[in-house]
């Protein structure tokens, strides 16, 4: 059985309750394992067990928190062991503009280091899903169809 680990971190909820949607999308793929935890909560042997990793932080100045970013930076204990895993990514953030896709694609640059596949999402927030304050019914359409694609890809490559 595949296993997708989604992971974040979030201080107002907002990131939350997108991981909880994009946990509810992938738990819809049958022959899944899904496991949803806070960024503290994770340590880098989950993040060698699973096959899909789906991190989420909130923008802070364009880029990830620093809690996801010293996750992924231990995370070079197994660098080399992880090829071929999925990798995706979500960020919520205060405002438009305010460096959504970069935060997702500064996640995204450490699952490419690691040698994981990633796929784009071809409709909705192309690098991966965003919410801009409180995730709206937009944003929670899109956690959802996300989880379920790379629940999708990951049952698919394991």
């Amino acid at each position: 059985m595949a296993r997708v680990l989604i992971s974040y971190y979030s201080r107002s909820g907002n990131t939350r309750k997108m991981a909880e949607k994009i946990r509810d999308g992938a738990a819809s793929v049958d022959g899944v394992e899904v496991v949803l935890q806070k960024i503290a909560e994770t340590g880098i042997d989950d993040m060698r067990q699973a096959d899909g990793l789906i991190f989420g932080s909130p923008t802070y100045f364009g880029v990830m928190a620093a809690e996801v970013k010293d996750l992924i930076d231990r995370s070079v204990k197994y660098f080399g062991k992880m090829v071929g895993k999925v990798g995706g990514a979500f960020t919520s953030s205060g405002g438009i503009g305010g460096g959504n896709e970069t935060t997702i694609a500064s996640i995204l640059q450490a699952w490419l280091i690691h040698g994981m596949v990633v796929q784009g999402f071809q409709k909705g927030s192309h690098y991966g899903p965003v919410a801009v304050g409180a995730p709206d019914e937009r944003a929670e359409d899109e956690c959802i169809r996300y989880g379920r694609q790379m629940a999708e890809l990951t049952k698919k490559l394991f």
